[in-house]
Formats: structure tokens, sequence, C-alpha cells
């Protein structure tokens, strides 16, 4: 397992925060969600922290040691976050 990071920690914004046109990718974050920041940028896409798989070691996730979440692309590959204070870190992972 690869994991590609810069280790540069990234602030958390607000839905509110971001362009209309990213705020209809997620439509589903409703009322004072809104204001709560959750999302975060990285390689110009945004993502939600709220909508990861928590990393659990006693599910296997033993490779991802240091990590706290996780969003598949694939079988192969996804985005990791590991919480830093008010902020997150992103990698990226491959096999």
């Amino acid at each position: 397992m690869r994991i590609i990071t810069n280790n540069r920690p990234r602030p958390l914004v607000a839905l509110c925060e971001l362009p209309a046109k990213v705020q209809a990718e997620f439509d589903y974050i409703v009322g004072d969600d809104a204001y709560t920041p959750r999302l975060v940028q990285y390689k110009g896409a945004y993502y939600d922290v709220y909508d990861c798989q928590c990393i659990d070691r006693e599910l296997g996730f033993d490779q991802f040691k240091g990590w706290h979440g996780v969003v598949s692309d694939s079988f192969f590959s996804g985005v990791l976050f590991r919480i830093a204070d008010d902020s997150i870190v992103v990698g990226r992972y491959n096999s």
C-alpha cells in the first residue's frame, strides 16, 4: 500500500462559504449544518469529512495506521484524512 501526502494541514470550511456550483454537490447538507466547517479541498475536489468511513483497526485497516478516515475511489485507491487540531491532513493511497 502506497500513501502519498505532503502532511500540510488544510482548513475545514463550511458549505455556506463555497460557490453555489460546489454547494449543489452537497445538497444533503441542510439547516445549521451548512454553517459547520466540515469540507476540505484536495486536488481540486471538495470532500465531506463527515461522510467518510472511520478507520477502525479491528476491521482490518492496519495499513492506514495514523489516519482517521477514508473515502474509497475504487477497490485499490482513495483519499485518507487525519485530524490535526482544527484542520485536516489529506493523503492519497493506492496499491
